[in-house]
């Protein structure tokens, strides 16, 4: 490790509304997807091939001698990773890594929908090509597929010590990888409401997307991740997403249809749509909590609530796309983040879930109090009642995938 002590929240004023005082629901909130991006443009992908087919992975654990490469290509969501406040373009973990290792890590914000980046790397995965990531971050679902399809690197744990050792075991022995070598939990979050509340009031339930409120007609964004829209809807509809049958789905897809043909919703988004809050394009959404914290920087009345009938609960995933040139480099960026200082330095400021043992620890222990403070959070350290009223969406069957996409894609138009 290197000898600099982690900084783990920026300013004052961002600590002070991280312990919830401006919150709504703040006793329920917990974590999502999200760091205003800066980062380089993507790789390349190289050009597509025949289809998909559905192989196990074949890659085999290196043991000849490695070195850290010059450059890790590192793909991730935005608002998702610690950030200088003061320069967008800085990031203090991959300083870190820099610091210990010399790789420079071209660190990218351009995933912004699972299916959409899917998209930007299927061609080269399908002709067995480098995608140009050595490391991207996709949803347990995608992150299932991608294994299931044989187009994810097997990790060499031997590598990775600390992620051996440091994981939270509720992340272990998952059903798409029960060997835990070709995945790596980043963070955990949930989908619930997110809104302005000087526009909407305090909002407590599912049914308000719904509403042709005045105040917020026009003005409402459901997302493009399938699992989140259909999902909401359906605890709106009181059934459970972790149960979800192709009839559910049917009746998710007629209750989404009533709120467009009602003219109330706006678009169906990704991350953008906590631009559109701040911006006052969108007064309410389907919302990624992380997001709205975040974003209450820029704009003070914004608010995220669990709602009352429930939420989503989802974990991103470091993945390896198969043919990655520099799996090694990788790896070590892996365990470099499963070291409790380090997760402590991301977890404490962007607000979601770590999976990683002893991060609490790390940050109760801090010297300055309103860092300390932060160890009590539930957005980063869930109490139970919490995990209790969110959902996992179901695991699907390729059947399964294929009838809710193409259902869900009609409605949305995508």
């Amino acid at each position: 490790m290197n000898e600099r002590s982690p900084r783990l929240i920026p300013d004052v004023s961002r600590r002070r509304f991280l312990q919830g005082t401006t919150l709504a629901g703040f006793s329920a909130f917990l974590a999502a997807c999200g760091t205003s991006g800066t980062g380089s443009s993507a790789p390349s992908s190289a050009p597509g091939a025949s289809a998909p087919s559905s192989t196990t992975p074949t890659a085999s654990p290196s043991s000849v001698a490695q070195s850290p490469s010059a450059e890790l290509n590192f793909a991730n969501w935005p608002l998702y990773i610690d950030t200088d406040e003061e320069d967008e373009t800085k990031h203090k973990t991959l300083e870190d890594f820099k610091a210990k290792y010399g790789t420079t890590v071209k660190y990218s914000e351009v995933i912004n929908d699972n299916d959409e980046f899917f998209g930007t790397i299927q061609p080269a995965l399908q002709g067995g090509q480098d995608t140009g990531w050595d490391l991207v971050v996709l949803t347990d679902w995608m992150a299932s597929r991608l294994i299931r399809l044989g187009w994810v690197e097997q990790l060499d744990l031997a590598n990775m010590p600390n992620k051996v050792a440091n994981m939270q075991d509720v992340y272990k022995g998952v059903d798409f990888d029960p060997t835990d070598d070709h995945h790596a939990p980043w963070q955990s979050g949930m989908t619930g409401l997110g809104y302005d509340t000087a526009v909407t009031g305090e909002l407590k339930s599912l049914a308000s997307l719904w509403e042709a409120d005045p105040k917020w007609k026009g003005k409402v964004t459901f997302l493009t991740e399938m699992r989140d829209s259909i999902g909401l809807t359906l605890l709106k509809l009181g059934k459970d997403p972790s149960q979800a049958t192709q009839a559910d789905a049917d009746a998710a897809i007629a209750e989404i249809q009533k709120a467009i043909d009602a003219g109330i919703i706006r678009a169906f988004t990704g991350n953008e749509y906590a631009e559109d809050l701040v911006s006052g394009n969108v007064v309410l959404a389907m919302a990624w909590s992380g997001d709205i914290v975040v974003k209450q920087a820029e704009k003070e009345t914004l608010a995220w609530q669990l709602p009352d009938e429930g939420g989503m609960l989802w974990t991103d995933n470091m993945l390896v796309p198969k043919g990655a040139q520099h799996k090694y480099t990788a790896e070590l960026f892996i365990d470099f983040v499963y070291d409790p200082p380090i997760a402590a330095q991301i977890a404490a400021y962007v607000n979601y879930v770590t999976p990683v043992k002893g991060a609490k620890e790390v940050i109760a222990a801090d010297a300055d109090p309103d860092v300390a403070s932060l160890a009590e959070s539930p957005l980063i350290f869930p109490p139970d009642d919490v995990l209790a009223n969110v959902k996992i969406f179901k695991t699907l069957t390729e059947e399964d995938e294929t009838y809710f996409n193409d259902k869900f894609s009609a409605v949305t138009g995508n």
